[in-house]
């Protein structure tokens, strides 16, 4: 006949173990997303990013023709842009007429 402390000490291993794989399956987890983030670094890396030279915002990322790695560049995005020149931003559309002869 079995004594109890050795089923005791089944179910305290059994338990152990599940709660290593739980560990194990976090830490996979959490090292495959840590993976990908570095991936999208690396690939952000051969692109140049395009800031604007106002405020400082990322606009967006070109492919460069020379390879360049983590270079900036700077333009400016709409935000800034449209009280430097107010006359440039688009107006409500108005519906096309053919000119008009004297």
């Amino acid at each position: 006949m079995p004594s109890p402390p050795t089923r005791t000490v089944r179910r305290v291993e059994s338990d152990l173990s599940r709660q290593l794989i739980s560990d194990s399956r976090a830490l996979i987890a959490f090292a495959k997303a840590l993976i990908a983030q570095s991936r999208q670094c690396i690939a952000r890396q051969s692109y140049v990013r395009i800031v604007c030279a106002w405020c400082q915002e990322t606009i967006r990322f070109e492919r460069p023709a020379m390879t360049a790695r983590g270079q900036v560049s700077h333009s400016i995005c709409l935000a800034c842009f449209t009280p430097l020149c107010p006359e440039l931003v688009p107006s409500p559309a108005r519906p096309f007429c053919s000119p008009q002869w004297p």
